[in-house]
C-alpha cells in the first residue's frame, strides 16, 4: 500500500492477476482509488438509478481507470428499463415443478419445441449449442462440448428434464405478459414461451473466463430456475440486447458489480439502444454465431439485411466464411461453425459495441487486460489449424477439445503440409471418432485483433457519417 502511494503513475495498472495467473501485487499510483461524490455518482448512475447515490454499493474496483470507464458507460442515454415491451422472467423451479407433476426427470433428446428445456451448461456466450449431458449423467460436470461442424440442422440438445404433458398449465406456468399494444392502442398479452429470448445463467463467476453467459434461446424452448430470460415483442431489439450482452465491454461491467446473482433489479441497468449506423455490422455477427439450427430460421430471416452481404471482416483469412455468400432464407451452411471464426466474431462484437457505447480503443484494451485474467490464459495457450479447428486449449470449458498437451508438445512445431490424426477418447458423444489437424497451427493476440479490428470498423463508420 505504501508503494502505491510513492508510485510515479508510469507504466500500466495491470490486472487482478499477472501474466502468470498469480494474484496481481504490484504496486501503482492508479491502484488508490477515491471515492468522492463525483465517484458515487457515477456508480449510482451505472448501476441503480441515480436516486440514491449517498448509499449506493462500492463496486469491485481496484483501479482508477475503472472508474473512468464506468463514467462513460453510465452517460449512455437508454437503458434496458426504458423498454416496456418486454419480460424478465424465471421459469421451472426444478423441485416444486416436478412435484406439481408438469416435469419429469429424464435425460434423452427431446422432439423439439415445447419438449425443450434448457439448463445452464447447455449454451455459452452466443453460442445455444455448447454442451448436452452424458448419457450417464451423474455430476454437475459430465457434460459433452458439441462439435457445431458435425450437428444437424434440426439439433436439440439432449435434456435432463422434459414436460409431464404439454397442458395448459404447463404452458401457462409463466404467465402471459404485455407485449405492445395492437391497432386500436390494447394492450396485448400473449405467452413468454413462444418468442425467441435472450436466456442468462444467473449465477455469476466473477473469477471466470466470462461472467455474463448468454444466448438467444429458440420460440416455444423453455428452462429450469438457474436461468433467467428476456423476451422482447422485436425481434430488433432482442438482436440487439444479446449482442450487447455477448460483448466484453457489457460482461466487464458485470463483473465490476461483483454479484453472485443477476436479478432482474440488476439487468435492467444495462445499456440499450445503440445508434443505427452500428447495427447491420452487429446484428450480421451475432446471428451468425447464434442461429445454428434450423429453429431459428425465423429470426434470421426477420432480422435480415440485405447490405449483409456487402460486409467483410476486419481481416483477410482464408478460415472465415465470407459475407457475400450470406442469403435471406437460412441453410446449414449460414452460421460460423469453426472455432477461429467464431472467436473473430466475438472480437469485433467486442470492438463495436465499445464504439457503440462510446468508449474508446484504450477502455476496450484496459477492460481486457485487467477485469480477464483466465481469458488472456486461454487465449494464450489456445492454438488453431489451418482449417480453423482448436489443436491445443488451455481452457477448461473445453476439455475434450483438441489434443492433451504431451501430445501437443509433440507436434505444435509441425510444418505446412503435415497433418496429425487424432482419436478422440475423452468425450462421451464422439469417442472412438477420428479428427485431422492441419498444420501450421497458430494462436491469437486479442489486443492486436482488437487495434487491427477497430482501425477497420473506425474507418467503415466515419465514411457512412461522411455519406
Amino acid at each position: 500500500m505504501d508503494a502505491c502511494f510513492t508510485h510515479d503513475g508510469h507504466g500500466l495498472c495491470g490486472g487482478i492477476k499477472d501474466e502468470n495467473g498469480n494474484w496481481n501485487t504490484a504496486a501503482h499510483k492508479e491502484r488508490i482509488v477515491i471515492f468522492s461524490e463525483e465517484e458515487l455518482k457515477v456508480l449510482s448512475e451505472a448501476f441503480e438509478d441515480g436516486a440514491d447515490w449517498e448509499s449506493v454499493k462500492l463496486n469491485s474496483i481496484h483501479s482508477e481507470v475503472i472508474i473512468k470507464v464506468l463514467e462513460k458507460l453510465s452517460k449512455f442515454p437508454k437503458h434496458l428499463r426504458d423498454y416496456s415491451q418486454k419480460i424478465i422472467t424465471r421459469d421451472f423451479e426444478e423441485t416444486s415443478a416436478t412435484a406439481a407433476g408438469l416435469l419429469e426427470k429424464k435425460n434423452q433428446f427431446p422432439k423439439g419445441g415445447y419438449d425443450v428445456i434448457y439448463s445452464g451448461p447447455h449454451f455459452f456466450v452466443a453460442n445455444p449449442c455448447y454442451k448436452l449431458p452424458y448419457l450417464n449423467y451423474r455430476v454437475n460436470n459430465d457434460y459433452d462440448v458439441v462439435d457445431l461442424m458435425q450437428i444437424k440442422e434440426d439439433y436439440v440438445p439432449r435434456t435432463l428434464f422434459r414436460p409431464t404433458e404439454i397442458t395448459e398449465e404447463f404452458l401457462d406456468y409463466v404467465p402471459g405478459f404485455a407485449i405492445g399494444q395492437d391497432e386500436q392502442g390494447e394492450t396485448v398479452n400473449d405467452r413468454w414461451v413462444d418468442y425467441y429470448k435472450f436466456g442468462y445463467r444467473r449465477m455469476l463467476g466473477s473469477t471466470s473466463e466470462r461472467t455474463l453467459i448468454g444466448s438467444i434461446l429458440p420460440k416455444k424452448a423453455s428452462h429450469v430456475s438457474t436461468i433467467n430470460s428476456v423476451a422482447f415483442k422485436s425481434y430488433s431489439l432482442l438482436t440487439e440486447f444479446a449482442s450487447l450482452c455477448f460483448s466484453l465491454p457489457l460482461d466487464f461491467f458485470l463483473k465490476v458489480i461483483g454479484a453472485a446473482d443477476l436479478h432482474a433489479v440488476r439487468l435492467i441497468t444495462f445499456p440499450l439502444g445503440i445508434e443505427d449506423k452500428y447495427k447491420s455490422t452487429l446484428f450480421s455477427r451475432t446471428l451468425l454465431l447464434n442461429c445454428l439450427t434450423c429453429h431459428y430460421s425465423e429470426l434470421w430471416s426477420e432480422v435480415w439485411r440485405d447490405d449483409f452481404r456487402n460486409q467483410a471482416w476486419s481481416i483477410e483469412d482464408s478460415r472465415l466464411k465470407p459475407f457475400n455468400s450470406l442469403q435471406r432464407d437460412w441453410s446449414w451452411d449460414t452460421p460460423l461453425r469453426n472455432y477461429f471464426e467464431r472467436r473473430q466474431a466475438l472480437i469485433e462484437i467486442d470492438v463495436i459495441v465499445a464504439m457503440a457505447l462510446g468508449l474508446s480503443l484504450q477502455d476496450l484494451e484496459m477492460i481486457y487486460t485487467i477485469q480477464f485474467p483466465v481469458l488472456q490464459q486461454n487465449e494464450n495457450d489456445t492454438w488453431y489449424d489451418r482449417k480453423g479447428n482448436i489443436v491445443f486449449t488451455c481452457s477448461k470449458g473445453l476439455t475434450g477439445v483438441g489434443i492433451d498437451r504431451p501430445q501437443w508438445e509433440q507436434i505444435r512445431n509441425m510444418q505446412e503440409g503435415e497433418t496429425f490424426v487424432h482419436t478422440i477418447e475423452k468425450s462421451e458423444l464422439y469417442r472412438g471418432q477420428q479428427v485431422t489437424y492441419y498444420a501450421p497451427f497458430t494462436k491469437c493476440d486479442r489486443i492486436e485483433d482488437y487495434r487491427t479490428a477497430w482501425a477497420h470498423f473506425e474507418k467503415m463508420f466515419n465514411n457512412q457519417k461522411g455519406e
